[in-house]
């Protein structure tokens, strides 16, 4: 048996004993040692957004192989610490053939579109398996993932290592945090602008070297929007709102290449003047939403890795490690302030399955 926290329907989670699956011969199982709440699982697990029930959520993922399937020995032992790319391609549509597996027209995904990793053991493909240096911990490695997302966006910005711009970043959640994070490692001459409504996360950041300026009202918004027209170079949203998308094309400078990262939640209506704005500006705006994975050949996640062995550090931005049996409860704190009721300050929760 494996203890699971299974999403039964919207707003309901509960912690059950169920039967470990037998293990394919393609596949390791891993005893989960930490797994991210991430975002996207507070709409998942709080508003309506799982694809089915009941799922186990959670692909955020570090663990330690116990079992390794009959073809997977030649590359896993038991014992090894691993963490987790959470996308399953098809490796047959024209994305995967070009190695764009991020891409892939019918993907499968542990967390969201099968179970995932809210849970003491999970199944993995070894094509999914990615080992963990000595010097990389387990918090750390299960925030790979969500730091691979971040390193992808600030990749997609072209810039160059002695690249002296003034970028702008809309959104001091996790991946904000990350981000001015992994800029000082590769571009330390880059001034960043971190733009929010929340003062605990804008503190954290600029203890990490960002300008920060809270937008939360509408007075300080409109006041923000009117001193920095036209004066990014870069601008990465990451909230998701139709205000955030907005107001990227607003700051940006001309020429000013724009990375729309944010997993938007409602419809974006783009007035006419704005639009001018873009050809007048010439700017370009790149859509991008997860990371390049190659397995053990160079890639997002390999990059990642090596800033972690480096030093980057990304779970000194957990604020809280929980049990199985807590993710119920803290799920709701964080739908609750997310739609702003009740007020739970925290960058990364944790959660600890086999704790």
């Amino acid at each position: 048996m494996t203890k699971s926290a299974v999403l039964e329907k919207n707003q309901k989670i509960v912690v059950k004993n169920l039967n470990r699956l037998n293990l394919l011969s393609d596949e390791c199982e891993v005893k989960i040692t930490n797994a991210g709440l991430c975002s996207s699982d507070i709409a998942r697990g709080c508003a309506d957004g799982a694809y089915f029930y009941p799922l186990i959520m959670g692909h955020e993922l570090s663990g330690e192989i116990t079992r390794v399937g009959f073809n997977a020995k030649d590359e896993f032992s038991i014992g090894e610490k691993v963490c987790i790319f959470p996308l399953l391609p098809c490796f047959g549509c024209s994305a995967c053939k070009q190695k764009k597996y991020a891409l892939c027209h019918d993907y499968n995904y542990y967390g969201s579109r099968c179970d995932g990793g809210f849970s003491e053991r999970l199944n993995v493909k070894k094509w999914n398996l990615l080992k963990l240096p000595n010097n990389v911990s387990m918090q750390d490695g299960s925030l790979v993932e969500p730091t691979s997302v971040a390193l992808h966006a600030i990749k997609r910005l072209e810039m160059n290592p002695n690249d002296a711009s003034h970028l702008c970043i809309f959104g001091a959640g996790f991946l904000g945090l990350i981000s001015i994070q992994i800029i000082t490692s590769l571009y330390p001459k880059c001034k960043v602008t971190l733009v929010d409504r929340n003062h605990f996360k804008l503190d954290i950041g600029a203890k990490y070297g960002a300008t920060s300026k809270w937008v939360g009202d509408r007075d300080s918004w409109e006041l923000f929007l009117s001193e920095n027209k036209d004066c990014f170079d870069n601008v990465v949203e990451l909230v998701g709102v139709s205000d955030t998308f907005s107001a990227a094309i607003h700051v940006a400078s001309e020429s000013a290449r724009i990375v729309w990262a944010g997993n938007i939640s409602g419809d974006l209506v783009l007035p006419k003047l704005q639009v001018s704005s873009i050809l007048r500006k010439e700017l370009t705006i790149i859509g991008t939403w997860n990371s390049i994975y190659k397995g053990n050949s160079v890639c997002d996640w390999s990059e990642s890795l090596d800033l972690i062995s480096s030093g980057l550090k990304p779970s000194k931005l957990v604020s809280l490690k929980i049990r199985l049996e807590e993710i119920d409860g803290t799920l709701k704190k964080l739908y609750d302030h997310k739609c702003r009721k009740s007020k739970f300050d925290v960058i990364k929760v944790l959660v600890e399955p086999n704790k």
